[in-house]
């Protein structure tokens, strides 16, 4: 087959005589277990006849291991639940499910005609009873055709096991009260038995409004339900399987009932999902068509879309990894367009991961009802392509239409937007189609635009859930233009087409809103095109646009001292602060050439207005990345026409749901200006020191990703954490060998010491020094380095130098190998002093040694016959945790008792595996530390 020339699926599948014949109604794909068990003619056959039913039921695996689970149970076979329960969404195959039991039970020799079934078990004749809920009366109950009048559940399905068995419980169903575990066994005696029960929600919510006696029918049908699942699950040859609905909106908001028939059976029964994954489209194919699709025409069919998918992918991919990536995609893609034929995934995708959320959407038969219609449609009135997909829904076929509203539960809102946007004889898409296949005419009977559009309107309904989340709040509607190309590129429709056509789409379409991110079909016409002529106007104000993005970064730089927005000059940038400042360039610098940047950078370095630079070392001038200023202005450009098309809203008449349109977009607009300004500042410039004069050291990433998400975060990020050219810490050590204390200075003498003044002039002013990001750094080492014995601090004035090359400083006014507040470090008047140059200080003579204290006075004389007092407490215990917090106020009271005011206490602890040395020092000995309990030579 050539891949250019595919040619219609039409030409190749042929449907089931149903959707051929187009006479199928809202019953042909629903099943009624009731109707099917009573063998009503008005059934369709391939739902009444076992034969036709297995020849149109794919076997899903949860099926098959169904059937293999309740036959090998009737047979008596163990080691099976024999009570089982369906739960899955609204129209997930429950009663398919059942009706398959059913025949299976019924009519042996049908399922043999099903390969999968060959070795299952045969239980010999098998009684079944059926009970639908739906359809059992709550109030009046059913009559027999024999004229005998059943009121009860029990008493239905007792009925259809026989007369005898009827007979036993009898008089509990006309007295309406439950039967025990006893009287159920009777009914389980003899051939096997098969109790299949679907829609009982709906039984006992309608039974709880019938009185009986004192209580109500509703909770003696939940008795009966109880014991016929305990008795179910004890017996040899029975197996009982029943449904449930998915969630509370299924259950009618009924949310506690359903958790108690849950529960009620959860002790014995076992969950089955009898569709999943991607077994729909197996099932889609079985009911659907006549036969299975030729493997090599599928084959063929999905290579050719494999390959320019891929080919898609791989151009849109930046690394090797992703590359590889697009390949190991392709190929998982091509085994479902040929196991999926003549459907794409995509479309099935949508309908089983977003319209499933919708509450009126049924996941098979809605599915099934609406794609009948389609391939009828398509054969009928062409012209089909070789899958249909998304955007090959023939959405201008009226009952198409029709079935997609009422599927979806649209009602009529959605007609305006397809005449007037999708398939109308004068739609938007149309009218991009024509002019299209004018300018190329190998687009004629393409319609790109036509089949985006389609594709985006069957995105547009239900959304997504969010991951982890079985029901609630879903991802809003819509879809993303990578989603809407892997969904519409073909053999015939390339990549760079579909963005053309969804940009034309975007500007012309009415009711086709975007956000930014996403292309969604709304009932309400948009406001894309407000915005966009708004913008058109705020363009031709370039100032007005510069303003805002300035205004942006202001906002964003609001609290930080050390940032300076936009210097205009030199003098803009402060000189005289002992901080390390970042000075943002404004837009243009991006622009200008290298000789205009590197001069403008020298002269903000170099100078303070008409004086020299005092602090340049305390500089860096963070630059714009030109690639990144239009995503800044676009963004700043859509903020402002967001603002006064909001402005004009009661001009404008503008809705409410176009309000919101419009605050989301804001928010779009708002987000790409923050992930924009993020990213605009890529680069610091410092200056450095070569030959005498100043040069620029550049510094960037370097293609590593920063952490940070705010715009002077990630500037600091840069330069003190990736690149370490800036730092928050220095050492003692690090300001003597910099300013080469106790070194000879160059007139011969030694450098004694020096004032806190000089040292802070010296690392802001000095290019080599260490950079450091405020005057509060030095003063935190000075602290230190005075604590650690590496130098003195003095206060005041200066100290003169003495004669014996020793600092002139009285005792009290000089720190050293002491604990000294950073805050009590005076970096414009203190000094600093090595330790050789500090005064000799005499020691003071000895103190007078204290008088004798006085002897205790005489203790009264004791009591005859009362203990001695003790002088000496002695005490040893072990304890746990809880019954050393209960020796705290004990020891507390013998401490206040004692003649120093304090007890001791040795702490002895054994572990066989060994205390971990971290655990012990945070956890144990630094807190005792901090109490001073321990020296830290101790800990």
């Amino acid at each position: 087959m050539d891949v250019h020339g595919l040619r219609p699926w039409t030409d190749f599948v042929k449907l089931h005589p149903d959707v051929e014949s187009g006479q199928f109604t809202q019953a042909t794909f629903a099943i009624d277990l009731g109707a099917i068990a009573a063998e009503d003619s008005t059934v369709p056959p391939v739902y009444r006849d076992p034969e036709a039913f297995f020849r149109a039921t794919y076997l899903t695996a949860d099926l098959r291991r169904m059937l293999e689970e309740v036959l090998a149970s009737l047979a008596g076979q163990s080691g099976y639940n024999r009570v089982l329960k369906l739960r899955t969404p609204f129209g997930g195959g429950k009663s398919h499910t059942l009706a398959a039991l059913l025949h299976a039970a019924g009519s042996r020799s049908a399922l043999r005609a099903v390969p999968e079934a060959a070795d299952f078990a045969d239980p010999g004749p098998i009684d079944v009873a059926v009970f639908d809920g739906e359809k059992f009366d709550a109030r009046d109950g059913k009559e027999l055709p024999d004229g005998r009048h059943i009121r009860t559940m029990w008493g239905w399905l007792a009925a259809q096991l026989g007369e005898d068995k009827y007979a036993i419980v009898q008089g509990h169903d006309q007295d309406r009260v439950a039967p025990s575990g006893d009287v159920i066994q009777k009914l389980l005696d003899g051939r096997p038995k098969l109790f299949l029960l679907d829609e009982v929600l709906k039984y006992v919510d309608r039974a709880g409004a019938v009185p009986v006696h004192d209580t109500t029918l509703q909770r003696l049908a939940l008795d009966f339900f109880q014991n016929l699942t305990v008795e179910v699950s004890g017996s040899e040859n029975a197996a009982m399987v029943y449904s449930l609905q998915w969630s509370a909106r299924e259950a009618l908001g009924n949310i506690a009932l359903l958790q108690t028939l849950d529960q009620m059976a959860g002790r014995v029964d076992q969950l089955r999902e009898p569709v999943t994954s991607d077994e729909i489209l197996p099932v889609l194919q079985r009911r659907l068509l006549a036969a299975q699709p030729d493997e090599g025409i599928a084959t063929a069919v999905a290579t050719a879309y494999q390959e320019v998918v891929t080919g898609m992918r791989r151009a849109y991919a930046d690394t090797e990894a992703e590359r590889q990536m697009a390949e190991d995609e392709g190929i998982a893609l091509r085994d479902r367009l040929r196991k999926a034929y003549p459907f794409h995934p995509a479309l099935i995708d949508v309908m089983k991961e977003r319209w499933c959320s919708l509450d009126s959407f049924q996941r098979t038969r809605g599915a099934l009802r609406f794609l009948a219609t389609c391939l009828r449609a398509a054969k009928e009135n062409g012209p089909a392509r070789p899958l249909l997909g998304p955007g090959d829904v023939p959405v201008g076929d009226v009952e198409v239409r029709v079935a997609l509203i009422k599927e979806l539960g649209l009602q009529n809102e959605y007609d305006a937007v397809i005449t007037s946007d999708i398939d109308g004889p004068n739609a938007k898409a149309k009218r991009i189609d024509d002019r299209l296949s004018r300018e190329t005419p190998a687009f004629s009977g393409v319609r790109p635009a036509t089949r985006v559009a389609t594709a985006t309107l069957m995105f547009s309904f239900g959304g997504l859930r969010r991951e982890g989340e079985e029901e609630g709040e879903t991802l809003a509607p819509g879809a993303g233009e990578m989603e809407l190309r892997s969904a519409c590129v073909a053999p015939d429709l390339d990549s760079t087409t579909i963005t053309t056509a969804l940009s034309e789409l975007r500007d012309d379409c009415l009711f086709l809103h975007y956000d930014g991110v996403r292309y969604v079909f709304k009932k309400d016409p948009n406001v894309t095109k407000l915005i966009e002529d708004a913008e058109q106007d705020v363009a031709r104000d370039p100032t007005a646009v510069t303003n805002r993005i300035k205004e942006m970064l202001n906002q964003r730089l609001t609290g930080h001292r050390d940032a300076v927005v936009w210097p205009p000059n030199s003098h803009a940038v402060p000189d005289e602060d002992p901080t390390f400042l970042i000075a943002y360039m404004p837009l243009e610098f991006a622009v200008w050439k290298k000789e205009q940047q590197d001069r403008a950078a020298k002269e903000i370095f170099q100078k303070h207005g008409d004086r020299l630079r005092r602090y340049r070392n305390g500089l860096a001038l963070a630059v714009p990345d030109k690639s990144k200023l239009e995503p800044v202005r676009r963004a700043a450009r859509y903020i402002l026409a967001t603002e006064r098309v909001d402005t004009k809203k009661q001009q404008l008449r503008l809705s409410k749901d176009q309000m919101s349109q419009l605050r989301e977009r804001r928010r779009t607009e708002e987000a790409a200006a923050e992930s924009a300004l993020r990213d605009l500042y890529a680069e610091v410039w410092l200056p450095r020191s070569e030959a005498g004069a100043i040069e620029i050291e550049r510094v960037d990433a370097g293609g590593r990703p920063l952490q940070a998400t705010g715009v002077h975060e990630r500037v600091l990020e840069l330069i003190m954490t990736v690149t370490r050219k800036v730092f928050a810490s220095t050492t003692p050590r690090k300001i003597v060998d910099l300013l080469h204390l106790g070194e000879s200075a160059e007139d011969g003498s030694p450098r004694l010491g020096i004032r806190l003044g000089e040292v802070v002039d010296a690392f802001y002013g000095s290019l080599g020094f260490t950079r450091l990001t405020t005057a509060s750094v030095i003063a935190a080492a000075i602290a230190r380095g005075v604590e650690e014995g590496v130098f003195a601090y003095a206060s005041g004035i200066t100290p003169a130098l003495g004669p014996e090359g020793r600092y002139e400083v009285a005792p009290e006014r000089m720190v050293f190998q002491r604990h000294i507040a950073e805050d009590e470090v005076d970096l414009e008047t203190g000094f600093l002093m090595v330790p050789s140059a500090l005064p000799v200080v005499e020691a003071p003579p000895g103190p007078t040694p204290p008088p004798e204290p006085p002897l205790p006075p005489e203790a009264p004389p004791r009591p005859l016959g009362a203990p001695e007092a003790k002088r000496e407490v002695h005490l040893s215990f072990e304890a746990d945790r809880e019954q050393v917090f209960k020796a705290f106020p004990a020891i507390a009271n013998l401490a206040d008792k004692s003649a120093t005011g304090k007890v001791r206490l040795d702490v002895e602890a054994h572990s066989d595996e060994g205390f971990d040395p971290v655990w012990l020092r945070n956890a144990v000995e630094e807190p005792l530390t901090e109490a001073e309990l321990l020296e830290e030579d101790q800990a």
